[in-house]
């Protein structure tokens, strides 16, 4: 078996310092989060005094703090210095370098986009250097910058380098004068991502070691996977199957200290059946890297051009300035379009006189109009963009809790969203109805009842609002529930619904609520199931049987409004009668004799005939149909007495063999 192995292996150069930094430092200090993504490493850190917060708030006045690799957000270092903390800055040379280019170009009116994962810790941080404005985006999906003239695009430096390319394709840009992209993309990522394509496509196993929380190494997994079996493994467990391996790869992380490597190839080699030959392989990364720039360039070269020759589509919203105002109309400049835009004098205003619109604007004047058409020159609708925000008036009334409607139209991370004017209404994937949403591709083009829980969840500094509709159908279905209990008792009929049918009973929708009808209360005979007497979908009446509110269950009865079998047959057949019956079957002692459906008599051995039976089955047999007389009828415990011998004369000499029973 042959094990490769790359060149560089064990802390990246940002990681080893900020580890060293740790190290140097004496006595008692704080770290906000972990210092680098491996368990290990903070255990080791931890017990030289190094207390890991997640909050500033936890760190106390005149106290040691320790900024980790990923860096933090500005409002850090102020922070610090109000409160006379000491910082020990250890960022990565790299994440800082992203961090100045945040700061820089947003305070030149950039618009600042982030390519990488939103949730970590390094984005976070950068995100914090730009007044947390800055655009977050996975690379995937659609990007649509339409409210801005200039933007940067920077990447997380752990981000996958293979989707480098697509991330910016997927960045969709309109009336954009000006766009700068960064591959932040650190070059330790590049060469340990590239050592993780070349070597799986080499072997039966690659073994990435590293913590599963560590971006850079579930991405070395992740790319490892697509070429060959991958484990991830921190180094604790390594008991792996290397049956059928010829050639195994070992990778590891930025933050993956080199011990645990050595422990992992040590492992290996110590188990290993047959015999164990290392090679150690250079990075290709520099040619390939070279090969990416040169095709990165080409391709942002290619976009600057598009941008160029930017074509308009109807609908799209833009930001326009006043550049002469006329009796038809008023022209105006957009932004990377070299032609002027023309509003109609129809299309200044939603309602009132165009004219009065016109007296309040100047040259210069910022209008937000909609592109109506493109043939001969591009024509705007500010009337549109009027009509399109008109439902901005319902905002105030929204913070104090009124009801309102909207549209769904796209579906997000776990969520749906809808536009309401100028405001995007966020709906959260649970609390869109009451219970789980399996698909939310289901609700768009759908329009929600929807309400938010307080003022807070309206953002008018990013015309947002966080709404439910859940909320609503809560306490609509309390109000139900207590005008239905307030409204039912024990021994009224009802009509209900049959929804369901369970092994014990039938579920039953009684203006609107779920009540139950035991299978024992569904029929006066024996049945197997609700199936045997009720159909779902269909109405019946019932009878309320018992009420528990505190549990919210009902009881519903059937068979208490049908007729009873035994209390008809009482009336049916008398004590006296004279009726025709079939045997049922038969016992030692004597037979039963159905008179009506689910109706049996019993007729003993001794009033079968006048004469002694010694075997009843010599005088009947099952299927007979009989004449018989009631003697007995106890409805109480469901018993009739028969008699057979009562019709037939008495033979002379025989009194009664009643003594001989």
């Amino acid at each position: 078996m042959k094990i490769f192995l790359p060149k560089e292996i064990g802390f990246c150069n940002g990681v080893s310092s900020a580890i060293d930094k740790a190290l140097s430092l004496n006595g008692q200090a704080y770290c906000l989060g972990q210092i680098v993504h491996n368990r290990d490493v903070t255990a080791q850190l931890t017990e030289r005094g190094i207390i890991f917060v997640e909050n500033i708030d936890d760190v106390s006045d005149g106290a040691t703090l320790l900024i980790r690799a990923h860096g933090v957000g500005k409002y850090i270092y102020d922070i610090a210095a109000q409160r006379n903390i000491k910082i020990v800055d250890a960022t990565c040379p790299s994440v800082k370098a992203i961090q100045k280019k945040a700061y820089d170009y947003h305070k030149n009116g950039y618009k600042i986009v982030l390519i990488g994962d939103a949730k970590h810790p390094e984005i976070i941080g950068i995100n914090g250097w730009c007044d947390n404005s800055a655009v977050i985006f996975d690379g995937k999906g659609k990007l649509t910058l339409d409210d801005c003239e200039k933007a940067l695009v920077m990447f997380q430096t752990t981000f996958d380098s293979r989707f480098f390319e697509k991330s910016l394709q997927n960045i969709v840009t309109y009336g954009l004068k000006t766009l700068e992209v960064f591959n932040t993309i650190c070059y330790n990522t590049l060469q340990r991502q590239n050592y993780a394509q070349m070597l799986s496509s080499r072997c039966d196993l690659a073994i990435v070691v590293g913590d599963s929380n560590s971006s850079n190494t579930t991405r070395l997994y992740e790319i490892a996977s697509q070429n060959c079996r991958a484990i991830l493994t921190d180094g604790s467990a390594c008991d792996f199957d290397l049956n059928n391996c010829k050639n195994v790869c070992i990778l590891a992380g930025a933050s993956t200290p080199n011990e645990l490597c050595k422990g992992v190839l040590s492992n290996i080699m110590e188990n290993a059946k047959d015999t164990v030959s290392v090679e150690t392989v250079e990075s290709e990364v520099t040619s390939a890297e070279q090969k990416t720039m040169n095709k990165d360039e080409a391709m942002l070269a290619k976009a600057v051009s598009d941008m160029k020759e930017h074509k308009y589509k109807l609908g799209q919203k833009v930001k326009c300035r006043v550049v002469l105002v006329s009796d038809d109309g008023v022209y105006v400049s957009i932004p990377s379009s070299k032609k002027e835009a023309f509003i109609p004098n129809s299309e200044l205003c939603a309602e009132g006189d165009c004219q009065e619109v016109k007296k309040t604007l100047e040259t210069d004047s910022v209008l937000e109009c909609a592109v109506i058409s493109v043939e001969k020159g591009i024509t705007l609708s500010k009337k549109v963009i009027d009509e399109r925000y008109k439902d901005d008036a319902l905002v105030a009334g929204i913070k104090e809790g009124n009801e309102f409607s909207c549209l769904m139209t796209r579906v997000g991370k776990e969520c749906i969203t809808g536009k309401l004017g100028s405001y995007t209404v966020i709906v959260h994937a649970s609390q869109i109805k009451i219970g789980y949403v399996k698909n939310l591709d289901a609700y768009i083009g759908k329009t929600l009842r929807l309400v938010v829980s307080g003022a807070d969840k309206v953002d008018d500094n990013k015309h947002v609002i966080f709404a439910s509709q859940k909320t609503i159908l809560l306490a609509e279905k309390k109000a139900r529930e207590d005008e239905f209990w307030d409204n039912i008792e024990v021994g009224e009929i009802v009509e209900g619904k049959v929804l369901r049918f369970a092994s014990f009973g039938a579920f039953v929708s009684v203006r609107g609520f779920d009540c139950l009808a035991h299978t024992s209360d569904l029929s006066w005979e024996h049945v197997k199931g609700p199936s045997d007497v009720l159909e779902i979908g269909q109405t019946y009446e019932f009878v309320v049987l018992a009420l528990d509110r505190e549990k919210n269950r009902v009881s519903l009865g059937y068979k208490q409004l049908q007729p009873e079998p035994w209390k008809v047959a009482e009336e049916k057949f008398p004590i006296g009668a004279v009726v025709t019956g079939k045997v049922a079957r038969i016992l030692p002692f004597g037979a039963f004799v159905e008179l009506d459906s689910h109706i049996d008599g019993l007729l003993h051995v001794s009033n079968v005939s006048w004469e002694w039976l010694e075997d009843i089955n010599k005088a009947l047999k099952i299927g007979d149909e009989i004449e018989v007389q009631i003697m007995e009828f106890d409805a109480e415990n469901k018993r009739i007495t028969l008699s057979r011998k009562a019709l037939l004369p008495r033979p002379e000499g025989v009194e009664s063999n009643t003594s001989e029973e």
